[in-house]
Protein backbone atom coordinates (compact mmCIF):
# COMPACT_ATOMS: atom_id res chain seq x y z
CA UNK A 1 0.00 0.00 0.00
CA UNK A 2 2.56 2.59 1.08
CA UNK A 3 4.41 1.68 -2.50
CA UNK A 4 1.31 2.42 -4.62
CA UNK A 5 0.70 5.47 -2.59
CA UNK A 6 4.10 7.01 -3.50
CA UNK A 7 3.75 6.32 -6.91
CA UNK A 8 -0.03 7.95 -7.08
CA UNK A 9 1.86 10.95 -5.18
CA UNK A 10 4.83 10.79 -8.36
CA UNK A 11 2.15 11.01 -10.89
CA UNK A 12 0.00 13.79 -9.41
CA UNK A 13 3.35 15.70 -9.01
CA UNK A 14 4.29 15.23 -12.62
CA UNK A 15 0.74 15.91 -13.63
CA UNK A 16 0.83 18.99 -11.97
CA UNK A 17 4.02 20.49 -12.79
CA UNK A 18 2.72 19.44 -16.89
CA UNK A 19 -0.03 21.23 -15.92
CA UNK A 20 1.86 24.97 -14.93
CA UNK A 21 4.27 24.63 -18.07
CA UNK A 22 1.00 24.07 -20.15
CA UNK A 23 -0.99 26.93 -18.55
CA UNK A 24 2.46 29.56 -19.13
CA UNK A 25 0.93 30.31 -22.57
CA UNK A 26 -1.69 29.94 -24.98
CA UNK A 27 -3.92 27.02 -23.64
CA UNK A 28 -7.15 25.93 -25.71
CA UNK A 29 -8.60 23.28 -23.91
CA UNK A 30 -11.40 21.37 -26.31
CA UNK A 31 -14.91 23.15 -26.95
CA UNK A 32 -17.31 20.52 -25.85
CA UNK A 33 -19.58 20.22 -23.10
CA UNK A 34 -18.79 19.79 -19.60
CA UNK A 35 -17.41 16.34 -18.27
CA UNK A 36 -19.86 13.63 -17.27
CA UNK A 37 -17.38 11.37 -16.10
CA UNK A 38 -13.55 12.16 -14.55
CA UNK A 39 -11.00 10.63 -13.61
CA UNK A 40 -11.30 11.82 -9.80
CA UNK A 41 -8.45 10.55 -7.10
CA UNK A 42 -10.05 7.90 -5.44
CA UNK A 43 -8.93 7.67 -1.58
CA UNK A 44 -6.33 5.90 -0.35
CA UNK A 45 -4.28 5.28 2.60
CA UNK A 46 -0.47 5.18 3.72
CA UNK A 47 -0.84 2.36 5.30
CA UNK A 48 -4.37 0.60 7.05
CA UNK A 49 -5.23 1.89 10.25
CA UNK A 50 -5.66 -0.69 13.40
CA UNK A 51 -9.21 -0.14 13.89
CA UNK A 52 -10.36 0.61 10.28
CA UNK A 53 -12.72 -2.57 9.26
CA UNK A 54 -10.61 -4.37 5.89
CA UNK A 55 -14.27 -4.20 3.96
CA UNK A 56 -13.75 -0.38 3.53
CA UNK A 57 -12.36 -1.04 0.20
CA UNK A 58 -13.33 1.72 -1.89
CA UNK A 59 -16.10 0.38 -4.35
CA UNK A 60 -16.37 2.78 -7.45
CA UNK A 61 -19.75 3.59 -8.54
CA UNK A 62 -20.09 2.62 -12.58
CA UNK A 63 -21.02 5.21 -14.98
CA UNK A 64 -24.35 5.98 -16.94
CA UNK A 65 -24.63 3.07 -19.60
CA UNK A 66 -23.70 3.87 -23.64
CA UNK A 67 -26.15 6.02 -25.21
CA UNK A 68 -27.72 4.04 -27.47
CA UNK A 69 -27.65 0.84 -24.59
CA UNK A 70 -31.38 0.93 -24.73
CA UNK A 71 -31.92 1.13 -21.06
CA UNK A 72 -34.20 2.87 -18.79
CA UNK A 73 -33.85 5.06 -16.53
CA UNK A 74 -35.86 6.46 -13.71
CA UNK A 75 -37.75 9.90 -14.28
CA UNK A 76 -37.98 10.87 -10.35
CA UNK A 77 -34.70 10.42 -7.92
CA UNK A 78 -34.62 10.77 -4.09
CA UNK A 79 -31.48 11.46 -2.24
CA UNK A 80 -31.08 11.78 1.13
CA UNK A 81 -28.26 14.25 2.28
CA UNK A 82 -25.42 13.75 4.84
CA UNK A 83 -25.62 15.32 8.33
CA UNK A 84 -25.54 18.69 6.93
CA UNK A 85 -29.01 20.55 5.30
CA UNK A 86 -28.88 22.83 2.82
CA UNK A 87 -29.78 26.29 4.23
CA UNK A 88 -29.37 28.57 1.08
CA UNK A 89 -29.70 28.43 -2.41
CA UNK A 90 -27.45 31.32 -2.68
CA UNK A 91 -23.49 30.89 -3.45
CA UNK A 92 -22.98 34.15 -1.37
CA UNK A 93 -24.56 32.86 1.64
CA UNK A 94 -22.31 31.85 4.85
CA UNK A 95 -22.22 28.64 6.61
CA UNK A 96 -22.82 26.41 3.49
CA UNK A 97 -21.85 22.60 4.09
CA UNK A 98 -20.90 19.97 1.52
CA UNK A 99 -24.45 19.09 0.40
CA UNK A 100 -25.01 22.35 -0.52
CA UNK A 101 -22.01 22.42 -3.08
CA UNK A 102 -24.22 19.22 -4.21
CA UNK A 103 -26.79 21.21 -5.09
CA UNK A 104 -24.28 24.29 -6.66
CA UNK A 105 -22.82 21.31 -8.81
CA UNK A 106 -25.88 20.73 -10.31
CA UNK A 107 -27.58 24.56 -10.38
CA UNK A 108 -24.42 26.36 -11.44
CA UNK A 109 -21.89 26.02 -14.04
CA UNK A 110 -18.02 27.39 -13.20
CA UNK A 111 -16.00 28.67 -15.64
CA UNK A 112 -13.79 25.59 -15.61
CA UNK A 113 -14.19 22.01 -14.32
CA UNK A 114 -11.91 20.38 -12.20
CA UNK A 115 -10.90 17.27 -14.00
CA UNK A 116 -8.08 15.38 -11.22
CA UNK A 117 -4.74 14.92 -10.76
CA UNK A 118 -3.85 18.66 -11.31
CA UNK A 119 -5.90 19.29 -14.76
CA UNK A 120 -8.80 21.61 -15.87
CA UNK A 121 -11.70 21.03 -18.80
CA UNK A 122 -13.30 23.72 -19.95
CA UNK A 123 -16.72 24.28 -18.94
CA UNK A 124 -18.48 27.81 -19.73
CA UNK A 125 -14.81 29.82 -20.26
CA UNK A 126 -13.91 27.52 -23.65
CA UNK A 127 -9.87 28.21 -23.56
CA UNK A 128 -7.82 30.79 -21.33
CA UNK A 129 -4.77 31.78 -21.41
CA UNK A 130 -2.12 33.28 -19.00
CA UNK A 131 1.87 34.06 -19.26
CA UNK A 132 2.34 34.48 -15.60
CA UNK A 133 -0.92 33.41 -13.19
CA UNK A 134 -1.61 36.63 -12.30
CA UNK A 135 -3.30 38.28 -15.89
CA UNK A 136 -5.89 35.93 -17.49
CA UNK A 137 -7.70 35.95 -20.63
CA UNK A 138 -11.31 33.97 -20.69
CA UNK A 139 -13.03 32.85 -23.96
CA UNK A 140 -16.66 32.18 -23.07
CA UNK A 141 -19.09 30.27 -24.88
CA UNK A 142 -21.64 32.14 -26.84
CA UNK A 143 -24.46 29.38 -26.47
CA UNK A 144 -25.04 29.18 -22.73
CA UNK A 145 -28.36 30.54 -21.10
CA UNK A 146 -29.54 31.24 -17.82
CA UNK A 147 -32.37 28.83 -16.22
CA UNK A 148 -34.48 32.63 -16.86
CA UNK A 149 -33.76 32.83 -20.50
CA UNK A 150 -31.07 35.19 -20.14
CA UNK A 151 -27.84 35.13 -22.49
CA UNK A 152 -24.82 34.56 -20.42
CA UNK A 153 -22.28 37.04 -20.88
CA UNK A 154 -18.76 38.27 -19.69
CA UNK A 155 -20.93 40.36 -17.51
CA UNK A 156 -22.22 37.84 -15.69
CA UNK A 157 -18.78 36.76 -14.65
CA UNK A 158 -17.66 40.36 -13.81
CA UNK A 159 -21.11 40.98 -11.62
CA UNK A 160 -20.47 37.25 -10.02
CA UNK A 161 -17.16 38.52 -8.68
CA UNK A 162 -18.39 41.29 -7.29
CA UNK A 163 -20.97 39.85 -5.34
CA UNK A 164 -18.59 37.49 -4.15
CA UNK A 165 -15.94 39.85 -3.34
CA UNK A 166 -18.68 42.28 -0.68
CA UNK A 167 -19.84 38.60 0.98
CA UNK A 168 -16.65 38.33 3.61
CA UNK A 169 -16.66 35.29 5.16
CA UNK A 170 -18.18 32.92 2.82
CA UNK A 171 -17.04 30.21 0.35
CA UNK A 172 -17.93 32.22 -2.83
CA UNK A 173 -15.15 35.27 -1.04
CA UNK A 174 -12.55 32.47 -0.62
CA UNK A 175 -13.02 31.82 -4.18
CA UNK A 176 -12.79 35.48 -5.78
CA UNK A 177 -10.99 37.22 -2.90
CA UNK A 178 -7.96 37.61 -5.22
CA UNK A 179 -9.34 38.97 -7.85
CA UNK A 180 -8.11 42.42 -8.46
CA UNK A 181 -10.08 43.81 -11.78
CA UNK A 182 -12.10 42.19 -13.81
CA UNK A 183 -12.99 43.83 -17.24
CA UNK A 184 -14.91 42.70 -20.08
CA UNK A 185 -13.43 43.14 -23.46
CA UNK A 186 -16.60 41.88 -25.19
CA UNK A 187 -19.64 40.05 -24.51
CA UNK A 188 -17.61 36.64 -25.01
CA UNK A 189 -13.98 37.36 -23.52
CA UNK A 190 -13.22 38.54 -19.77
CA UNK A 191 -9.95 39.54 -18.64
CA UNK A 192 -9.06 39.28 -14.82
CA UNK A 193 -6.06 40.86 -13.00
CA UNK A 194 -5.50 39.01 -9.19
CA UNK A 195 -3.81 40.77 -6.67
CA UNK A 196 -1.06 38.98 -7.14
CA UNK A 197 0.54 35.74 -8.54
CA UNK A 198 -2.04 32.72 -7.98
CA UNK A 199 -1.20 28.85 -8.90
CA UNK A 200 -4.41 27.49 -7.45
CA UNK A 201 -6.45 30.01 -8.97
CA UNK A 202 -8.06 27.33 -11.40
CA UNK A 203 -8.93 25.31 -8.48
CA UNK A 204 -10.65 28.14 -6.66
CA UNK A 205 -12.98 28.88 -9.82
CA UNK A 206 -13.54 24.93 -10.54
CA UNK A 207 -15.09 24.72 -7.05
CA UNK A 208 -18.80 25.01 -6.37
CA UNK A 209 -18.86 28.16 -4.93
CA UNK A 210 -17.52 29.45 -7.60
CA UNK A 211 -20.67 29.02 -9.91
CA UNK A 212 -21.90 32.02 -12.10
CA UNK A 213 -25.74 33.88 -11.37
CA UNK A 214 -27.37 36.44 -13.19
CA UNK A 215 -27.68 39.93 -12.57
CA UNK A 216 -30.73 40.47 -14.16
CA UNK A 217 -32.88 37.23 -11.85
CA UNK A 218 -30.87 38.96 -8.51
CA UNK A 219 -31.76 42.69 -9.68
CA UNK A 220 -35.73 41.82 -10.25
CA UNK A 221 -35.80 39.02 -7.32
CA UNK A 222 -32.71 39.14 -4.41
CA UNK A 223 -34.17 36.16 -2.51
CA UNK A 224 -34.68 33.39 -5.28
CA UNK A 225 -32.89 35.85 -8.09
CA UNK A 226 -30.00 33.42 -6.67
CA UNK A 227 -31.63 30.25 -7.41
CA UNK A 228 -30.55 30.95 -11.55
CA UNK A 229 -27.76 29.26 -12.64
CA UNK A 230 -26.76 27.88 -16.06
CA UNK A 231 -26.51 24.13 -14.73
CA UNK A 232 -28.36 21.32 -16.18
CA UNK A 233 -30.50 21.17 -13.49
CA UNK A 234 -33.27 24.30 -12.19
CA UNK A 235 -34.79 24.88 -8.99
CA UNK A 236 -38.62 24.38 -8.75
CA UNK A 237 -39.05 24.46 -4.87
CA UNK A 238 -36.68 25.03 -2.12
CA UNK A 239 -37.43 24.82 1.66
CA UNK A 240 -33.93 26.10 3.79
CA UNK A 241 -33.05 23.31 6.17
CA UNK A 242 -35.07 20.62 4.44
CA UNK A 243 -34.86 19.87 0.77
CA UNK A 244 -34.60 21.77 -2.74
CA UNK A 245 -36.07 19.93 -5.72
CA UNK A 246 -34.34 19.83 -8.54
CA UNK A 247 -35.84 19.60 -12.62
CA UNK A 248 -33.68 18.78 -15.62
CA UNK A 249 -32.67 21.89 -17.53
CA UNK A 250 -33.89 20.37 -21.46
CA UNK A 251 -32.42 23.20 -22.78
CA UNK A 252 -28.93 23.19 -20.84
CA UNK A 253 -26.07 23.68 -23.52
CA UNK A 254 -23.82 20.50 -22.55
CA UNK A 255 -25.31 17.29 -22.46
CA UNK A 256 -28.24 16.73 -20.56
CA UNK A 257 -28.68 14.64 -17.33
CA UNK A 258 -30.41 11.32 -17.18
CA UNK A 259 -33.05 11.99 -14.61
CA UNK A 260 -35.84 14.15 -15.14
CA UNK A 261 -36.25 15.31 -11.56
CA UNK A 262 -34.50 14.86 -8.08
CA UNK A 263 -35.06 15.41 -5.15
CA UNK A 264 -32.56 16.15 -2.37
CA UNK A 265 -33.49 16.54 1.48
CA UNK A 266 -32.25 16.40 5.26
CA UNK A 267 -33.27 13.67 7.46
CA UNK A 268 -32.02 14.66 10.87
CA UNK A 269 -33.21 11.45 12.17
CA UNK A 270 -30.48 9.25 11.68
CA UNK A 271 -32.88 6.18 12.08
CA UNK A 272 -35.19 7.13 9.77
CA UNK A 273 -33.03 7.31 6.90
CA UNK A 274 -32.34 3.23 6.83
CA UNK A 275 -36.16 3.06 7.18
CA UNK A 276 -36.77 5.22 4.13
CA UNK A 277 -34.02 3.27 2.06
CA UNK A 278 -35.89 -0.08 2.77
CA UNK A 279 -38.79 0.87 2.01
CA UNK A 280 -38.47 2.90 -1.09
CA UNK A 281 -38.70 6.42 0.12
CA UNK A 282 -35.03 7.17 -1.16
CA UNK A 283 -33.04 5.85 -3.89
CA UNK A 284 -29.75 7.11 -2.32
CA UNK A 285 -28.71 7.61 1.59
CA UNK A 286 -25.59 9.33 2.60
CA UNK A 287 -24.04 9.68 5.99
CA UNK A 288 -26.20 6.58 7.07
CA UNK A 289 -25.96 5.67 11.29
CA UNK A 290 -22.81 3.50 11.91
CA UNK A 291 -25.01 0.95 13.24
CA UNK A 292 -26.89 0.66 10.70
CA UNK A 293 -23.98 1.03 7.76
CA UNK A 294 -23.70 -2.94 8.40
CA UNK A 295 -27.25 -3.68 7.63
CA UNK A 296 -27.27 -2.19 4.55
CA UNK A 297 -24.20 -3.79 3.28
CA UNK A 298 -25.41 -7.37 4.62
CA UNK A 299 -28.39 -6.67 1.61
CA UNK A 300 -26.56 -6.82 -1.57
CA UNK A 301 -29.90 -8.38 -3.28
CA UNK A 302 -31.37 -5.03 -2.81
CA UNK A 303 -28.56 -2.47 -2.25
CA UNK A 304 -25.01 -1.51 -2.87
CA UNK A 305 -22.87 0.88 -1.07
CA UNK A 306 -19.86 3.32 -2.64
CA UNK A 307 -17.35 3.70 -0.26
CA UNK A 308 -14.60 6.12 0.14
CA UNK A 309 -12.44 7.88 3.81
CA UNK A 310 -13.57 11.20 3.97
CA UNK A 311 -10.70 13.63 3.38
CA UNK A 312 -11.97 15.84 6.14
CA UNK A 313 -10.69 15.52 9.76
CA UNK A 314 -12.93 15.32 13.06
CA UNK A 315 -11.12 17.64 15.18
CA UNK A 316 -11.43 20.16 18.65
CA UNK A 317 -10.52 23.87 17.77
CA UNK A 318 -9.68 26.34 20.65
CA UNK A 319 -10.97 30.28 20.34
CA UNK A 320 -7.49 31.77 19.65
CA UNK A 321 -8.77 34.92 21.53
CA UNK A 322 -10.44 33.72 24.82
CA UNK A 323 -7.21 34.29 27.40
CA UNK A 324 -8.03 30.84 28.75
CA UNK A 325 -7.88 28.64 25.50
CA UNK A 326 -5.58 30.98 23.49
CA UNK A 327 -2.85 29.82 26.00
CA UNK A 328 -0.83 26.98 24.84
CA UNK A 329 -0.18 25.18 28.31
CA UNK A 330 -3.83 24.30 28.13
CA UNK A 331 -4.25 23.74 24.30
CA UNK A 332 -1.39 20.94 24.94
CA UNK A 333 -3.05 19.83 28.28
CA UNK A 334 -6.19 19.47 26.47
CA UNK A 335 -4.47 17.07 23.47
CA UNK A 336 -2.53 15.12 26.02
CA UNK A 337 -5.76 14.40 27.87
CA UNK A 338 -7.45 12.72 24.32
CA UNK A 339 -8.04 9.45 23.96
CA UNK A 340 -8.73 9.35 20.51
CA UNK A 341 -9.67 5.63 19.77
CA UNK A 342 -12.54 6.21 22.90
CA UNK A 343 -13.64 9.36 20.75
CA UNK A 344 -13.76 7.35 17.50
CA UNK A 345 -15.62 4.20 18.97
CA UNK A 346 -18.37 6.73 20.02
CA UNK A 347 -18.75 8.91 17.31
CA UNK A 348 -18.42 6.53 14.23
CA UNK A 349 -17.60 3.01 15.81
CA UNK A 350 -15.82 0.94 13.59
CA UNK A 351 -16.76 3.00 10.03
CA UNK A 352 -13.58 5.15 10.70
CA UNK A 353 -10.16 5.06 12.68
CA UNK A 354 -8.50 7.45 15.61
CA UNK A 355 -5.76 10.30 13.76
CA UNK A 356 -2.54 9.17 13.70
CA UNK A 357 -0.86 12.41 11.93
CA UNK A 358 -0.23 15.46 13.64
CA UNK A 359 -1.27 19.26 11.92
CA UNK A 360 -4.73 19.43 10.68
CA UNK A 361 -4.67 18.48 7.34
CA UNK A 362 -6.90 17.05 4.93
CA UNK A 363 -6.46 12.82 4.53
CA UNK A 364 -5.65 13.01 0.85
CA UNK A 365 -4.71 16.84 0.53
CA UNK A 366 -1.41 17.39 -1.16
CA UNK A 367 1.89 18.05 0.39
CA UNK A 368 0.37 16.16 3.51
CA UNK A 369 3.67 16.17 6.25
CA UNK A 370 2.95 12.60 7.34
CA UNK A 371 5.94 12.52 9.57
CA UNK A 372 4.51 14.74 11.83
CA UNK A 373 2.93 12.45 15.05
CA UNK A 374 -0.21 13.17 17.21
CA UNK A 375 0.08 14.60 20.75
CA UNK A 376 0.25 11.12 22.67
CA UNK A 377 -2.90 10.46 25.13
CA UNK A 378 -0.92 10.76 28.33
CA UNK A 379 -2.94 12.20 31.61
CA UNK A 380 -0.23 13.02 33.44
CA UNK A 381 1.33 14.99 30.89
CA UNK A 382 -1.80 16.54 30.34
CA UNK A 383 -1.90 17.32 34.11
CA UNK A 384 1.36 19.09 34.11
CA UNK A 385 0.55 21.11 31.43
CA UNK A 386 -2.85 21.90 32.79
CA UNK A 387 -1.12 23.34 36.36
CA UNK A 388 0.90 26.03 34.14
CA UNK A 389 -1.81 27.74 32.19
CA UNK A 390 -4.20 30.22 33.05
CA UNK A 391 -6.89 27.81 34.21
CA UNK A 392 -8.38 28.06 37.30
CA UNK A 393 -11.64 25.80 37.50
CA UNK A 394 -13.73 28.02 34.96
CA UNK A 395 -16.64 26.11 33.53
CA UNK A 396 -15.78 26.31 29.68
CA UNK A 397 -17.72 25.99 26.87
CA UNK A 398 -17.69 23.14 24.08
CA UNK A 399 -19.69 23.83 20.64
CA UNK A 400 -20.57 21.27 18.17
CA UNK A 401 -23.14 20.68 15.98
CA UNK A 402 -24.24 17.48 13.82
CA UNK A 403 -24.65 14.06 16.03
CA UNK A 404 -21.18 12.18 15.31
CA UNK A 405 -19.64 15.62 16.76
CA UNK A 406 -22.35 15.93 19.25
CA UNK A 407 -21.64 12.10 20.25
CA UNK A 408 -17.54 12.99 20.15
CA UNK A 409 -17.96 16.16 22.15
CA UNK A 410 -19.62 13.92 25.18
CA UNK A 411 -16.78 11.80 25.46
CA UNK A 412 -14.38 14.92 25.28
CA UNK A 413 -16.42 16.47 28.18
CA UNK A 414 -15.82 13.38 30.15
CA UNK A 415 -12.40 12.80 29.18
CA UNK A 416 -11.25 16.55 30.34
CA UNK A 417 -13.16 16.15 33.62
CA UNK A 418 -10.84 13.39 34.54
CA UNK A 419 -7.96 16.15 34.58
CA UNK A 420 -9.99 19.05 36.25
CA UNK A 421 -11.64 20.82 33.23
CA UNK A 422 -15.18 21.71 33.78
CA UNK A 423 -16.95 21.76 30.55
CA UNK A 424 -20.45 22.31 29.54
CA UNK A 425 -22.03 21.09 25.81
CA UNK A 426 -23.70 23.83 23.75
CA UNK A 427 -25.39 21.57 20.65
CA UNK A 428 -26.91 23.56 17.91
CA UNK A 429 -27.12 22.86 14.33
CA UNK A 430 -24.98 23.83 11.62
CA UNK A 431 -26.84 27.39 10.90
CA UNK A 432 -26.44 28.21 14.19
CA UNK A 433 -22.73 26.89 14.87
CA UNK A 434 -21.78 29.38 11.76
CA UNK A 435 -22.74 32.48 13.33
CA UNK A 436 -21.53 31.47 16.91
CA UNK A 437 -18.48 31.07 15.90
CA UNK A 438 -17.48 33.68 13.18
CA UNK A 439 -14.10 34.77 12.88
CA UNK A 440 -13.55 37.66 15.54
CA UNK A 441 -16.66 37.11 16.99
CA UNK A 442 -16.47 33.56 18.47
CA UNK A 443 -18.69 32.84 21.38
CA UNK A 444 -17.55 29.87 22.70
CA UNK A 445 -14.19 28.56 23.24
CA UNK A 446 -14.11 25.24 22.25
CA UNK A 447 -15.11 23.63 18.91
CA UNK A 448 -15.47 19.96 18.20
CA UNK A 449 -16.48 19.75 14.63
CA UNK A 450 -15.43 18.63 11.09
CA UNK A 451 -13.04 20.43 8.92
CA UNK A 452 -13.43 20.22 5.22
CA UNK A 453 -10.72 20.45 2.99
CA UNK A 454 -10.19 19.97 -0.72
CA UNK A 455 -7.73 18.12 -2.30
CA UNK A 456 -5.62 21.42 -3.05
CA UNK A 457 -3.39 22.43 -0.21
CA UNK A 458 -4.84 26.14 -1.00
CA UNK A 459 -8.18 24.93 0.57
CA UNK A 460 -5.70 25.23 4.03
CA UNK A 461 -6.13 29.08 3.74
CA UNK A 462 -10.15 28.94 4.75
CA UNK A 463 -9.42 27.38 8.43
CA UNK A 464 -6.16 29.47 8.69
CA UNK A 465 -6.18 32.70 6.98
CA UNK A 466 -7.51 35.96 8.50
CA UNK A 467 -10.84 36.81 8.10
CA UNK A 468 -11.49 33.10 6.39
CA UNK A 469 -15.03 31.65 6.37
CA UNK A 470 -13.45 28.18 8.18
CA UNK A 471 -11.41 30.30 10.49
CA UNK A 472 -13.70 29.39 13.12
CA UNK A 473 -11.00 29.70 15.87
CA UNK A 474 -10.07 33.54 15.13
CA UNK A 475 -6.44 31.81 14.14
CA UNK A 476 -4.57 34.97 13.06
CA UNK A 477 -0.63 34.42 13.07
CA UNK A 478 1.32 36.90 10.81
CA UNK A 479 4.14 34.37 9.94
CA UNK A 480 1.37 31.72 8.76
CA UNK A 481 -0.43 34.44 6.82
CA UNK A 482 2.60 35.42 4.66
CA UNK A 483 3.32 31.81 4.09
CA UNK A 484 0.34 31.02 2.93
CA UNK A 485 0.36 34.15 0.81
CA UNK A 486 4.04 32.86 -0.22
CA UNK A 487 2.71 29.66 -1.22
CA UNK A 488 0.40 30.66 -3.84
CA UNK A 489 2.83 32.33 -5.53
CA UNK A 490 5.24 29.31 -6.28
CA UNK A 491 4.95 28.05 -9.86
CA UNK A 492 7.56 25.06 -8.57
CA UNK A 493 5.66 21.98 -7.25
CA UNK A 494 9.19 21.08 -5.10
CA UNK A 495 9.19 24.86 -3.25
CA UNK A 496 5.63 24.60 -2.92
CA UNK A 497 5.89 20.81 -1.44
CA UNK A 498 8.93 22.12 0.88
CA UNK A 499 6.90 25.56 1.86
CA UNK A 500 3.36 23.77 3.02
CA UNK A 501 5.81 20.89 4.72
CA UNK A 502 7.20 23.61 6.75
CA UNK A 503 3.91 25.50 7.43
CA UNK A 504 2.89 22.41 8.86
CA UNK A 505 5.57 21.56 11.27
CA UNK A 506 4.81 25.36 12.52
CA UNK A 507 1.38 24.79 13.35
CA UNK A 508 2.01 21.48 15.05
CA UNK A 509 4.37 23.37 17.71
CA UNK A 510 1.58 25.92 18.05
CA UNK A 511 -1.91 24.01 17.22
CA UNK A 512 -5.09 25.73 17.21
CA UNK A 513 -6.65 22.30 15.89
CA UNK A 514 -6.25 18.77 17.65
CA UNK A 515 -7.22 15.99 14.64
CA UNK A 516 -9.52 13.36 16.61
CA UNK A 517 -10.69 11.13 13.88
CA UNK A 518 -10.82 9.95 10.47
CA UNK A 519 -14.29 8.59 9.20
CA UNK A 520 -15.23 6.04 6.65
CA UNK A 521 -17.98 7.01 4.81
CA UNK A 522 -20.46 5.73 2.13
CA UNK A 523 -23.37 6.12 -0.26
CA UNK A 524 -25.55 3.60 0.20
CA UNK A 525 -27.59 3.28 -2.99
CA UNK A 526 -30.47 1.02 -4.57
CA UNK A 527 -29.10 -1.79 -6.23
CA UNK A 528 -29.59 -0.29 -10.05
CA UNK A 529 -27.79 3.32 -8.81
CA UNK A 530 -25.02 4.76 -10.57
CA UNK A 531 -23.56 7.44 -12.50
CA UNK A 532 -22.59 9.69 -9.25
CA UNK A 533 -18.82 10.90 -8.91
CA UNK A 534 -18.00 10.50 -5.25
CA UNK A 535 -14.50 12.96 -4.54
CA UNK A 536 -12.67 12.29 -1.40
CA UNK A 537 -13.25 15.96 0.04
CA UNK A 538 -17.34 15.65 -0.16
CA UNK A 539 -18.11 17.93 -3.16
CA UNK A 540 -19.69 14.99 -4.80
CA UNK A 541 -21.28 15.02 -8.69
CA UNK A 542 -24.22 14.21 -8.80
CA UNK A 543 -25.36 15.92 -11.94
CA UNK A 544 -25.61 12.55 -13.98
CA UNK A 545 -26.69 10.49 -11.63
CA UNK A 546 -29.24 7.43 -13.15
CA UNK A 547 -31.42 4.27 -11.13
CA UNK A 548 -32.01 2.35 -13.95
CA UNK A 549 -35.84 0.56 -14.44
CA UNK A 550 -37.39 -2.50 -16.13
Amino acid sequence: MKKSKKVVFLILSILICLSFAAACGARTPTESGPPRIQPVPQPTSTSAPASAPPSLAPIVPPPPPAPDSGVKFAEEMDIILDVNPILAMNPFASSIGSPAAWAYNMVYDRLVYFLGDGEYGPMLAKSWETTDWQNFTFHLRDDVYFHNGEHFTAQDVVYTIGMAKEAVGTLSFDRWSTVSTATVIDPYTLKIVLSGVNVDFFFELSQPMAGIVNEKAISADAEKGTWIGTGCFYVTEFLSNDYVKLARNDDYWGEKALTQRITIRHVPEMSAKLMQLQNGQADVVFALDPVDMPVVEADTEHFVCYKYTDNHCNMIGFNMEDPITSDLNFRMAVAHALDRDEIRLAAVGYYGFAETEGTYWGYETEFKNRGIPVIPYDPDKALEYLAASPYNGETLEITSAMMTNILAAEVVQEQLGRIGINIKINAMDIAGLGAYCRYGENQSQILVHTGMTSLSAASIRTWYYPGANRNRTSYNNPEITALLDEAITLTDINERRALYMHIQELLADDPTYINLFRREDMAACVISVGGLILIPDSYHDLRYIYKIID
